[in-house]
């Protein structure tokens, strides 16, 4: 269980806050007055022994490093955590109340809930009210800032992006109203749209009378002053992020934020992000079941895919992207060579083998792009495999462009970064050529037995574009001459036994298979009386086993003997003990 300490807050606000208050509680004589003092609390490991708050302003110092997460335990932030700390506040009146995690040394989540019932207690039934994560300002730290009505608890909980842990500040103020603020129970989820297609966002609230609205657009006022906002043909210029400030007569607050992207493939839970371990959740999977639709030309050389039904996605398309609030993360790799930029992930599936081309092209900043793929679960920039990679190819300080096979089992992660900090409206456009494709194993090779004196022949089901070639090696040793896609081993003898290595090659990639091959010397039997009863007897090669098996019958069912019996060289005899007819066999494996 985790402890902190708690620093008296008393009026001591933040001074933004200081101000808000000043201005709308002046010549009403109660701020003051509200106003409520913290007292000693800790933020606890384990959600039934959170503490309570009811002060209107605070600050407790907090340490993560050896919290846990609990089974049925929310995502906080909306994002994967792993050491969670919960206290609850409860509000003294109308109002709005704002939490913040502030001087974090690790990349923090945070989120407030409430219970709908008092006789609510467990996580499953705990319903969010408002999270974030690298909220806009403060880096990697976290704040929300919300309406709260007077006596409702709210469950407040800190964490670490994907587990992190260290030491942080947890800082709330409370500002009351004279009317119920507006109570956000619903905000527009983050999506993906086709260019040119129409767009809704609505913020669903109460007490909708006792506030004024304005939408903000990547942090740029709109006209829109209520809380649903229509755009009628989603543009480029259309695309980041947007929320609803809500003006009450004390305070205004923000809506958490929506962020709106284009893929015209119309892949609506597509979305690149920015962070690397965020990107596989909203990943474009490549959906197969047709040709691949045409190209349309577009301005500025973009080509992108057509919208409207029949679309056959992951083929050719755009994502396109605002990245304002990116953040530059010193534990990412330089990409390409270029170090210190901010970058934007989206994770790619493809829909059929291929080689997938991708460009910058139609982009307002410097790019450098690169395309990873990885082994298993992705836990971080060490898991990364780069495949490709390209800084201004199409000239100085400009886009950039690659090409690099794929195959539908795998997922691929590509980066957009911008050079010296840059930011902007990015275009990732992709083109999968499933005409072209690299050397891919139709099916897994098994390990084959032949008889010594036989003729065996090693060959791959593979598939690819043409000319494919072909190198063989025994055990790791080069054959020369054999550049077929058969090896024909004629009359093979136990010196043929070994593990056979072939790789398959074209200009769009490389394939490489191991064919482990069995030679086996079958025994000569003898079987003799002796005075003692009969005498079965075989000559052995080393490395081989042998087991006898014995039936009544010659159809069987045999049975074999135990122990078996590993050659050496040396001739194996035994003597069977045996009532009326019988037949006996060596088998060799």
């Amino acid at each position: 269980m985790q402890q902190q300490h708690v620093q008296q807050a008393g009026l001591a606000l933040p001074a933004g806050w200081r101000r808000s208050l000043a201005l709308g509680f002046a010549g009403l004589g109660i701020w003051l007055a509200a106003a409520t003092v913290a007292r000693a609390q800790t933020l606890q490991d384990q959600f039934a022994d959170r503490q309570t708050i009811t002060s209107s302003s605070g600050d407790i110092l907090g340490d993560n490093q050896n919290a846990t997460i609990e089974p049925g335990e929310p995502r906080h932030g909306g994002k994967p955590g792993g050491r969670s700390l919960w206290i609850s506040w409860v509000a003294p009146a109308d109002g709005v109340v704002n939490f913040e995690v502030d001087n974090a040394t690790f990349d923090t989540l945070l989120s407030a809930y409430y219970f709908v019932s008092t006789n609510d207690t467990t996580l499953d039934k705990l319903v969010p009210v408002m999270v974030a994560d690298d909220s806009e300002g403060l880096d990697r730290e976290s704040e929300i800032t919300f309406g709260v009505l007077a006596g409702q608890r709210y469950e407040i909980a800190v964490d670490g992006y994907f587990g992190a842990g260290g030491s942080f500040e947890f800082e709330w103020d409370f500002e009351s109203t004279p009317v119920p603020p507006p109570i956000v129970f619903a905000t527009p989820p983050d999506q993906a749209v086709i260019l040119g297609d129409p767009l809704t966002l609505t913020v669903a609230l109460t007490n909708a009378a006792n506030a004024q609205f304005k939408w903000f657009f990547n942090g740029n006022e709109l006209e829109e002053s209520s809380p649903t906002l229509l755009l009628p043909s989603v543009q480029e210029g259309n695309v980041g992020r947007y929320k609803l400030r809500i003006q009450t007569s004390g305070p205004a607050y923000f809506t958490s934020p929506t962020e709106i992207q284009i893929n015209t493939d119309g892949a609506t839970n597509a979305l690149a992000q920015g962070k690397v371990l965020d990107a596989p959740s909203t990943a474009l999977v490549g959906q197969g079941g047709g040709s691949p639709m045409p190209l349309l030309s577009r301005p500025a050389e973009v080509q992108v895919a057509g919208g409207g039904v029949g679309v056959v996605r992951g083929y050719n398309g755009s994502q396109v992207f605002n990245t304002t609030y990116a953040l530059v993360d010193t534990n990412e790799p330089p990409h390409c060579g270029v170090s210190n930029g901010v970058s934007y992930w989206l994770s790619y599936q493809p829909p059929a083998s291929g080689v997938l081309t991708l460009d910058t092209l139609g982009s307002a900043y410097d790019t450098v792009l690169e395309a990873y793929t990885h082994d298993g679960e992705l836990t971080g920039y060490q898991d990364l495999i780069s495949l490709a990679c390209d800084n201004d190819g199409f000239g100085t300080n400009g886009p950039s462009r690659i090409s690099f096979p794929v195959i539908p089992s795998r997922r691929y992660l590509v980066v957009v970064q911008g050079v010296n900090g840059a930011r902007g409206t990015a275009w990732l456009n992709y083109q999968l050529n499933t005409n072209q494709q690299p050397p891919v194993l139709l099916s897994s090779p098994s390990p084959q037995v032949a008889a010594a004196g036989s003729e065996v022949q090693l060959r791959l089901e593979v598939a690819g574009t043409a000319p494919l070639s072909f190198s063989w090696k025994k055990n790791n040793v080069l054959l020369p001459g054999h550049t077929g896609p058969v090896l024909l081993l004629p009359e093979v003898t136990t010196n043929d036994s070994a593990n056979y290595e072939v790789t398959v090659t074209n200009e769009f990639g490389s394939v490489v298979a191991t064919l482990p091959l069995r030679v086996l010397v079958a025994p000569v039997c003898e079987l003799s009386p002796t005075a003692e009863g009969l005498e079965l007897s075989f000559a052995t090669v080393p490395g081989q086993r042998y087991i006898i098996e014995e039936a009544r019958s010659v159809s069987g069912p045999w049975t074999p003997w135990s122990p078996s019996y590993l050659g050496d060289g040396a001739r194996v005899a035994v003597y069977p003990s045996v009532a009326g007819n019988a037949f006996f066999r060596v088998r060799v494996e």
